[in-house]
């Protein structure tokens, strides 16, 4: 489904909002005044569907791949890189030099290691955190390579209403038969906007159920406490 399909099956199947009988809805942009006769815009509607998917990713993790967008280039003698902002979970890492696997630790595993700040030689094990979006190499490099990381991810691309450009029409990146319960998170944004004519905390609670029920919202909870579990073998979730 494209995002173009996925608004109009929110606006007419789920919201009742198509701006009046007639009105071709597809064409507006919030600039234009024909957009007050809804009560959500395309750009609000795209980003509660952005918004819904990411959930969905994070709750289900439905895509695990090695992509090289991902890698990282140690340098010698440093210690901490950034990771990709799309990563949720690190499944693995693997030198492309070596082709060795590193072992997953916590920062507690090697603090009372009195060589931690000063030792310098191939790494073995790695250090993440995805709160801060970085991670370390235990032993501190002493020579360049190129890591490639199995990961569970969000989307890649972000969906965003852009009327004169491809965007509006690109597939989302879920499988087919979850987008329809997706919108259900999508709705229930939708009728968190403050204004008279959306505001209504029945109808998000309505549709927050529904979507808890077809996507549990602990899975969500229980993805953050995996990924900080250390000193065991990372088998959880996806597909």
């Amino acid at each position: 489904m494209t995002l173009l399909e996925a608004i109009s099956y929110l606006r007419t199947n789920i919201l009742d909002d198509i701006g009046g009988l007639g009105a071709d809805w597809s064409t507006f942009l919030n600039t234009d005044s024909s957009s007050l006769q809804l009560r959500w815009t395309n750009e609000e509607l795209a980003s509660n569907i952005n918004e819904a998917v990411n959930q969905v990713y994070r709750r289900i993790l439905p895509v695990k791949e090695m992509n090289s967008i991902f890698d990282i280039e140690t340098e010698v003698d440093t210690v901490n890189y950034s990771i990709d902002s799309r990563i949720l979970q690190i499944v693995g890492i693997k030198s492309q030099t070596t082709g060795k696997q590193l072992e997953r630790l916590d920062i507690g595993d090697v603090w009372d290691d009195q060589k931690l700040f000063t030792n310098m030689s191939t790494p073995t094990c790695y250090i993440p955190n995805l709160d801060t979006g970085t991670i370390s190499f235990y032993p501190i490099p002493d020579a360049v390579d190129t890591y490639s990381f199995l990961v569970y991810r969000l989307p890649l691309v972000p969906l965003e209403w852009t009327i004169d450009e491809i965007d509006s029409v690109d597939d989302i990146e879920l499988r087919e038969e979850f987008i329809v319960p997706m919108l259900n998170y999508a709705a229930a944004l939708c009728y968190e906007k403050d204004e008279a004519n959306t505001l209504d905390p029945n109808r998000v609670t309505y549709f927050l159920a529904k979507f808890n029920q077809e996507f549990p919202a602990t899975s969500a909870y229980s993805d953050n406490r995996k990924r900080k579990t250390s000193n065991r073998p990372i088998r959880y979730g996806g597909y």
